[in-house]
């Protein structure tokens, strides 16, 4: 993924209640979500940078790193991120 909206940069949470099919749907972090075990989220940061959050012990997060290639950013908004991510 070359081109990275600004809008992206941050962390996100994946609101698996609102997918669509191969689609992804993320919230900013601090979103508002139903209650639920695990949530995975991700992070872009500057430069290129992407983090993917899963759960870890004591259903605290872990980051791992992740490639920017396996993303494809559909739409972003200010509350909500639309992603498909790639097989790879």
């Amino acid at each position: 993924m070359a081109d990275l909206p600004a809008e992206a940069l941050g962390r996100w949470v994946h609101a698996r209640e609102e997918d669509e099919g191969d689609l992804r749907v993320y919230r900013p972090a601090g979103y508002e979500l139903p209650p639920a075990r695990g949530r995975r989220g991700i992070e872009f940061r500057p430069g290129g940078e992407l983090l993917v959050y899963g759960p870890g012990p004591a259903d605290r997060p872990v980051a791992a790193p992740g490639r920017l290639e396996d993303v494809e950013v559909v739409s972003v908004e200010p509350d909500r991120l639309t992603l498909r991510w790639r097989a790879g």
